[in-house]
């Protein structure tokens, strides 16, 4: 029995290689922050291979602590210009969503005060049975947090500023014959109801649901190998006790931090204890700036680099 035991425990282990990562204390990026938000930091491998990241913690209970969104109406700065801009005690910014280079725009969702700064981005594929392209409306991951200080992972809906954001019980958009499926509507998805965080940012896909991996990249249109492969990463997700968990991950910097995929995401979010877990824009666009300290070093070799929006942490004074 104990041979049997001490075998189970081996093949555990070698499943879960990488739920073994050990988090300590960043004294550095404490300095400055309240008791309700907590930095911490790994330099472990991961699977074998060289891993480093840090995770802020964040307990949403704080009534001091103010979660918001800033974007850059057309413009794009880093996390540092953003810091450097806003007014008040701020704790940290943080890279969300996906967005286009042509014109600077978020393709995802922001809210702000409960109003959208910037809707859902339809996607356009080429009909694989016809000269045309196709329009699909996705239902994408997004966190959203609320006014009684609670956060929430939703498949969310909105493609207009002025329409209402409705979240859905699963993932839509595709047919299935592959065609575009009908808007998501009372009428076409059962279960969809409005969804009114008073601040929110979307991204994809969502990698924890229920307190365990769940990963739904295919069915929010954000597949392919390399997407899914190691790459620098930025994810949220929220523990039961309402406490917000960022995870910042370095990537592309060879023989120190190799970056992860969204299987080990996931894993890693439901280590951190998290209820729900999204990811969002990773790569060059990764970056985590506490206090006036950056966390990771970003992959582009310019630095951090300049996106269209970003949460914020704040501290009443």
């Amino acid at each position: 029995m104990k041979k049997l035991l001490l075998s189970l425990t081996a093949v555990l282990l070698s499943c879960t290689g990488f739920a073994q990562v050990k988090w300590t204390p960043s004294v550095e990026h404490q300095q400055g922050l309240p008791a309700s938000v907590k930095v911490f930091s790994t330099a472990d491998s991961l699977d074998g291979k060289p891993f480093k990241a840090y995770y802020l913690e964040a307990d949403l209970k704080d009534p001091k602590l103010e979660v918001l969104t800033r974007v850059g109406n057309g413009q794009r700065y880093t996390p540092q210009q953003y810091y450097t801009q806003e007014p008040g005690n701020v704790l940290a910014v943080v890279n969300t969503t996906f967005f286009s280079f042509a014109d600077n725009s978020n393709l995802n969702l922001v809210i702000h005060n409960g109003n959208v700064l910037a809707p859902q981005a339809s996607v356009k594929r080429k009909n694989p049975k016809g000269p045309d392209t196709l329009t699909y409306h996705p239902t994408t991951g997004a966190i959203g947090f609320f006014r009684n200080r609670t956060a929430d992972v939703a498949w969310a809906y909105n493609v207009g500023k002025k329409k209402k954001t409705m979240e859905l019980p699963a993932p839509y958009g595709t047919a299935a014959n592959g065609q575009p499926a009908p808007e998501p509507s009372k009428r076409t998805v059962k279960g969809i109801r409005r969804w009114k965080p008073e601040t929110a940012v979307g991204g994809g896909p969502v990698l924890v649901q229920n307190g365990k991996v769940h990963i739904t990249a295919e069915e929010e249109m954000r597949g392919g190998a390399s997407f899914r492969g190691p790459n620098p990463r930025t994810v949220m997700g929220y523990t039961p006790d309402n406490k917000l968990i960022i995870l910042m991950v370095e990537g592309r910097n060879k023989g120190i931090a190799e970056g992860a995929t969204l299987d080990q995401l996931a894993q890693l979010m439901v280590d951190l204890g998290c209820q729900e877990a999204l990811n969002l824009d990773g790569g060059g666009s990764s970056a985590l700036y506490v206090k006036g300290k950056d966390t990771i070093k970003p992959s582009d070799k310019e630095g951090q680099r300049p996106v269209p929006a970003v949460l914020v942490l704040k501290y009443k004074e």
